[in-house]
């Protein structure tokens, strides 16, 4: 039974994965419904010293499993259409960011008005994760909006969008590689939120199915498949990372890594050019600390 069930997984896996890169843009109607899960503890939250949330990577063995009725279909058509619905929802969800880095210059020595030169631009995926009256906020890489010294400008591409509109980053730490930009919803209706707070602090199976939507070599939207492997240590890095196989590449960075119902597991900030299976996001917990150190959740 159980290796009936990894085959049905990789099949599925696999015709999704040639429907996503086919198919980048095609629009399904079926309607994603959260799923239903038991009440978290809420002892397993962290607690804030003197205003400020931490986190100990030990603290991660202490999560409960997380348990969707996803996870007990049987039907393979009923299953897929899950991940259709999923793959379809966190697209809607998905946006571009786009740097503009610039500085003062003097055409000739003599000049006494310096001129606005741009001298970089980047980039990057996010995705939404609040709205309110008049605003959407979107979770992003630090590295994407990284200003490295210079005057910024932000622009962002929702789902639909056919040209960019203005961003203000309202918070980002280097250290964490995470960032909160801001921008009017003006006229965008066919917009979703992903849902940050359903796997928070649930542990992350070893096996089971991820997706990670982004903005990878000039495809908008795109959404990849894998499998989460491991919690790891890398590099450069304070804290512990998602290690998965779905692929990214450049211009993934910020997109969001979520679960088979859609709901956030990570945002993918690094991958290896050379090996798909070498993927890593920020954990959802990591996240949610930064939001809440930021005054951006309640």
């Amino acid at each position: 039974m159980v290796m009936i069930m990894k085959i049905k997984r990789l099949l599925i896996i696999l015709l999704l994965s040639v429907l996503t890169f086919f198919i980048t843009s095609c629009d399904y109607v079926i309607t994603l419904n959260p799923p239903e899960t038991t009440t978290l503890e809420t002892s397993l939250y962290p607690t804030a010293l003197n205003g400020t949330y931490t986190f100990e990577d030990s603290n991660y063995l202490d999560f409960p499993e997380y348990v969707s009725p996803t996870y007990s279909l049987t039907d393979v058509s009923a299953y897929n259409d899950v991940l259709l619905a999923t793959q379809d929802y966190i697209r809607h969800a998905n946006i571009e960011v786009y740097t503009t880095l610039s500085e003062e210059q003097f055409a000739f020595p003599w000049s006494n008005v310096p001129t606005e030169v741009e001298v970089a631009t980047s980039q990057g995926s996010g995705f939404i994760f609040k709205e309110d009256d008049i605003s959407y906020y979107a979770i992003t890489n630090y590295h994407v909006i990284n200003p490295n010294g210079y005057n910024a400008k932000y622009e962002v591409k929702a789902y639909g969008d056919k040209y960019y509109t203005e961003a203000t980053v309202i918070a980002g730490d280097e250290d964490l590689d995470l960032a909160v930009i801001k921008f009017d919803k003006l006229y965008r209706e066919d917009i979703t939120i992903v849902n940050i707070e359903a796997r928070l602090f649930y542990s992350f199976t070893p096996g089971e199915l991820v997706m990670a939507v982004g903005n990878p070599l000039n495809l908008d939207n795109n959404v990849t498949f894998g499998e989460f492997i491991s919690m790891e240590s890398i590099d450069n890095v304070d804290y512990d990372v998602i290690h998965h196989n779905a692929s990214i590449h450049e211009g993934s960075s910020g997109g969001a890594l979520v679960d088979v119902d859609g709901n956030l597991l990570g945002v993918n900030a690094w991958g290896a050019n050379s090996v798909d299976s070498e993927s890593f996001a920020i954990p959802n917990y990591i996240v949610y600390i930064f939001l809440k150190n930021n005054g951006i959740l309640d």
